[in-house]
């Protein structure tokens, strides 16, 4: 295991360490026994069919959406226009997918989520332009978008494609539904967990192999550590910039998959929830890796469904609470893992 490698699993075990134990506090100043909450916890979504599929439905876009931030994060682009991104990615796959309805299945999502993908993608370059062109801050403007699109898909749906008295547009149909895991696993009865899942998991080995096993992937983590080198380097900076927002927003566009074709059938305004905000923080705690996003995107999705097993005792808040603290901790153990291997004279 390199320096590196040990390094930042310590963060992350040290991050995890200081969540649990603040959480631990936080459920005794409520009045509450720490050890029943997280017994009914591990029961609720451990446990049993339903609780485990419903994580692990639930951790299908934190995958797409993390995989896709990940990519602007090692190229040290902060972009925090996730929601926005997935949101217009998934409300232009439902509408292509609506075209389509007398293609064959895999067909119409094929078309449907390079639809997504491209929408997405074009989405994530406006803010890359405007870095590009004029120097702005990728996070001013990523913010920005997020108003600016979500803004934009409701007019077009009040006044155009929404159903009648709803925020949603019509459905698909069940002849372009993705068949629930119950279907083949009945372990999984009641779950919305569908074959996604699978689809997020394959998305992250592939950016994985995208970020370390490319020369676009050994460009994006040169210029995100030194930009400067990087065009002494001959690498074209900007064209960099550019791709990886496009990649980035195109992957988080995937998130419409697991909604419409795999649960609602639809798209519907607001169904992310913010969790393109959510997905920041998954990334982070797997250090921007494609591999440890799936099982932090595991563990957001059980605290997140654990919130709500857990609400007859504290509020589900908590777990919002909980989210905040994996942040503020991996900043902190980054700075406590950095002095430690400092002292050692390792780095």
């Amino acid at each position: 295991m390199t320096l590196q490698l040990k390094s930042n699993f310590l963060s992350v075990l040290l991050s995890l360490i200081f969540t649990f134990i603040i959480l631990t506090i936080l459920i005794l100043i409520i009045g509450k026994d720490p050890i029943e909450v997280f017994a009914l916890i591990y029961t609720d979504v451990f446990t049993n069919g339903y609780g485990i599929g419903q994580t692990l439905f639930k951790a299908t876009p934190l995958i797409f959406i993390a995989c896709g931030l990940a990519v602007c994060f090692h190229a040290s682009l902060f972009n925090i226009g996730a929601e926005g991104q997935l949101n217009a990615g998934a409300f232009v796959m439902a509408l292509t997918a609506l075209q389509l309805d007398s293609l064959p299945l895999a067909l119409t999502i094929a078309i449907s989520a390079v639809a997504g993908f491209i929408a997405a993608g074009i989405v994530g370059m406006i803010p890359a332009i405007i870095k590009v062109k004029k120097g702005v801050s990728e996070v001013i403007t990523t913010i920005m978008m997020n108003f600016v699109v979500l803004a934009l898909i409701n007019y077009l749906m009040v006044d155009f494609f929404a159903v009648k008295s709803t925020l949603r547009t019509v459905s698909i149909g069940d002849a372009n539904m993705l068949g629930k895991a119950s279907d083949i696993f009945p372990f999984f009865e009641g779950s919305s967990l569908n074959i996604t899942f699978i689809a997020s998991l394959l998305t992250a080995f592939l950016v994985y192999i995208l970020i370390y096993k490319t020369t676009f992937g050994y460009k994006l983590r040169a210029v995100g550590f030194n930009e400067v080198a990087s065009k002494y380097m001959g690498i074209k900076v900007s064209r960099i910039v550019l791709v990886a927002f496009f990649i980035g927003a195109g992957i988080a566009s995937f998130t419409g998959l697991n909604f419409i074709f795999g649960y609602k059938g639809y798209y519907e305004l607001g169904f992310s929830n913010n969790i393109g905000f959510t997905a920041i923080a998954v990334a982070l705690l797997a250090k921007n890796n494609p591999i440890g996003i799936i099982f932090s995107s595991i563990l957001f999705a059980a605290l997140d469904y654990g919130g709500l097993a857990v609400n007859q005792l504290i509020p589900k808040e908590v777990m919002l609470v909980v989210q905040g603290l994996i942040i503020l901790s991996i900043l902190s153990s980054d700075s406590i893992v950095r002095n430690f291997y400092s002292k050692k004279g390792l780095i």
